[in-house]
């Protein structure tokens, strides 16, 4: 679980910088993408550091699979974000939907919840 945290902290940075990065070769829409997507990770990583720091404490191995699982979504999620993989057009309001985008979300949600009841 330790490593899955320490490669959690490494995606972050990467995701920090990749605005910044991608700005200079694929233009601001990307780099907005890049943002809104380490925005989304912000919002879902404190959770994730507390009930993997609590599977830690209170020695619950199941949680660890599903910690892994996490990470691979998230990390699909920015791909999927920055890349516009999957991208319908945008509607009145200039919304762009990824379905599969969402569904990533939705999982990697669920495995929060899976693993905050594993520690009941």
């Amino acid at each position: 679980m330790t490593q899955i945290i320490l490669f959690t902290t490494l995606l972050y940075l990467v995701q920090v910088m990749l605005p910044n990065i991608v700005k200079s070769r694929f233009g601001e829409n990307v780099s907005e993408s890049a943002r809104r997507a380490v925005n989304n990770l912000r919002e879902s990583m404190s959770v994730f550091f507390v009930l993997a720091v609590l599977s830690i404490q209170l020695n619950v191995e199941a949680n660890t699979m599903i910690a892994l699982t996490w990470l691979v979504l998230r990390i699909i999620f920015v791909l999927i974000y920055v890349t516009g993989f999957n991208a319908k057009p945008a509607n009145e309001s200039g919304k762009v939907k990824q379905p599969i985008r969402s569904l990533v979300w939705v999982i990697s949600i669920v495995c929060l919840f899976s693993m905050g009841v594993n520690l009941f």
